[in-house]
Parts: structure tokens; sequence; C-alpha cells
């Protein structure tokens, strides 16, 4: 691919990590419930996924749908564990809406960077794109539409990740910082109560998204 190529293909990826979709709201959502930690982690599945996604497309489509075909029935197993993983922290904001804590946000803080709760948040982000149709016919449909994926070589490969990579921090400092810092005005209002309720509907929402398309 040459350098014009890639710019487009940096400005594609822009606008796909841009677009209101489900995974940036429930990035924000996991942010706005258990930290900016939790909200980069979420991030850094999607981009997992998303990789996954870039690899299969330039390693063959062809291959792609036999596989997609064969195994479809692990994509539901990927939805039910991503949409379950979702609805425990929907749980989990609507359990810290009815009991707020006091003295002990501190302590419930630290115990939310526990690597458990990391690694459930890591799954559902990567389960995100990985059942999600905008990803897939992007990748799998627009991409090979416009650049001629059987040219990339193992370097520009590299390149192209990198890109996303990039994307993704400049991704995940916009909407995590947004929401870091809407946060703590909820907090300092005393009204992040009502944000936990609204949290834990928006990640039940994204939970029940994931299962429908």
């Amino acid at each position: 691919m040459t350098l014009p190529s890639l710019a487009a293909f940096a400005g594609a990826i822009f606008v796909l990590f841009f677009t209101p979709g489900p995974g940036n709201v429930a990035m924000v959502a996991r942010t706005l419930d258990a930290g900016p930690v939790h909200g980069f982690v979420y991030g850094g599945g999607i981009i997992t996924g998303d990789i996954f996604w870039l690899t299969v497309a330039i390693t063959g489509l062809s291959a792609a749908a036999e596989a997609a075909s064969a195994y479809a029935g692990w994509f539901w197993v990927v939805k039910i564990i991503g949409a379950g993983i979702l609805l425990w922290f929907a749980w989990g904001a609507f359990q810290s809406y009815r009991q707020p804590t006091t003295g002990a946000g501190v302590t419930a803080e630290r115990a939310r960077l526990s690597k458990t709760g990391l690694a459930a948040t890591y799954a559902a982000g990567v389960a995100m794109p990985l059942t999600n149709p905008k990803p897939i016919v992007f990748y799998l449909s627009l991409l090979p539409a416009f650049f001629d994926l059987s040219a990339v070589t193992p370097a520009t490969y590299a390149v192209m990740v990198g890109i996303m990579l990039a994307m993704y921090f400049v991704t995940a400092a916009v909407h995590v910082g947004l929401a870091h810092r809407a946060r703590h005005w909820l907090a300092a209002k005393g009204v992040k109560r009502w944000a936990d309720l609204l949290t834990a509907v928006i990640l039940a929402g994204v939970a029940a998204l994931l299962l429908v398309r």
C-alpha cells in the first residue's frame, strides 16, 4: 500500500472509531461506573477485536466466510458471554445506586481494580467488535472494496496495526477523559447516585443490543 492509501486507511479508521456506537457508549458507561482504568481496558478489548477482523480480512475473506458459517454457534457463545458481563456490570452500578457509598468508596474503587475485574472488563470489550455488525461489515466488506488487501506485506500490516492503535488511544483519551471529568463533576454535585442508575440502564441496554444485533 502507498502512503496515500495508508493515509486514507487512517481516515477511515478515525471515522469508524469516532462514529457513535454501542462500543463507545459502553466505554463511557464503564468509565462512569468504575473509573478511567476500566474505560481504557474496555477500549483495549475493543481494539483487540478490531485488529482480529483486520487480520482476518488480510489473510483471506473466503476462509473467513467459511469459518463464520461453520462456527456460527461460537458467535452466540461470545455474544452471551459479553452480554452477561455487561449485565453483571449493570447490576453492580444498580447496587451503587441503591446503596451509595461513603467512606467505603475508596475500598470499593480498589476492589474494582482487581485482576478479575479488569479481566472481565477486557473480555467484555473484546466481545463487542467480535459480534457487532459494524466492524465486521467495515473490515470484511468495505475495506476490501477500497484497498487491495492482497498487496499488504508484513511491514504494511504492522503499520496498519500501528495506525489503529494510535487512533484507539486518541478515541479512548477523548471518551474516557470526558467521562472521567463528568464522573468527578457528578460526585461533586452529589448526584452520582442517579448517574449510577443511568449507567446501569445504559450497560443493560448495550447488553441487550449485543444479543439482538
